[in-house]
């Protein structure tokens, strides 16, 4: 089953999905680019960047030439903005699914959801270290403080964002220590066993 898994087929499969998502989620923030300061947009766009991220991560690592901090930025970012999207979603469900539009956040609910299960895929080369890791999660505090400073955040169609903040801040500590516990899985098993 795990090698089928991690077969070049299947994982290209993984990356074809990613940038078709990733083509959607520029399409999908396309207004919102329109209207920010050119020089901020690199922070807007969260999940077409992680899903971009993650193909070229999948598609390396199945060539043999990963490269651990575009793992790590994945990682932390798939996770991140899966589960953020995921919480908005349901949090602000009565602006969301209102409508014509619930057929699409119903979609959107159930592929950010992927978004976050599928970053647990880029630990099987073992490319990510601490440090790495470190600088990943630091990154997307960084676009933490940009996205709520500067209102760079995806457009949540209300002024009340202060769960989606302390959201976003939360899931980038909590990408670091789910990253943290996948680096340290051998040694932790070790001792569990020793118990």
């Amino acid at each position: 089953m795990l090698d089928s898994l991690f077969s070049k087929r299947f994982l290209y499969s993984i990356a074809v999905v990613n940038l078709l998502g990733t083509a959607f989620g520029f399409y999908y923030y396309s207004d919102q680019l329109l209207s920010t300061d050119p020089l901020l947009w690199l922070f807007v766009p969260a999940s077409p960047i992680a899903t971009l991220l993650f193909a070229s991560s999948i598609y390396l690592n199945a060539n043999d030439r990963g490269l651990p901090l575009l793992d790590a930025l994945a990682f932390v970012s798939n996770f991140k903005y899966g589960l953020w999207t995921v919480f908005c979603l349901i949090y602000y469900s009565e602006i969301f699914f209102t409508g014509n539009s619930a057929g699409l956040y119903s979609f959107m609910l159930v592929s950010h959801f992927a978004m976050a299960v599928q970053a647990f895929l880029l630990f099987k080369w073992e490319n990510i270290g601490l440090k790495v890791l470190l600088l990943a999660s630091g990154w997307y505090l960084f676009n933490d403080l940009i996205d709520y400073s500067f209102g760079t955040h995806t457009n949540l169609y209300t002024e009340y964002t202060f769960p989606a903040e302390v959201a976003a801040y939360s899931l980038t500590f909590l990408a670091f220590i789910s990253g943290l516990l996948l680096i340290q899985k051998d040694a932790l098993t070790k001792k569990l066993r020793e118990v």
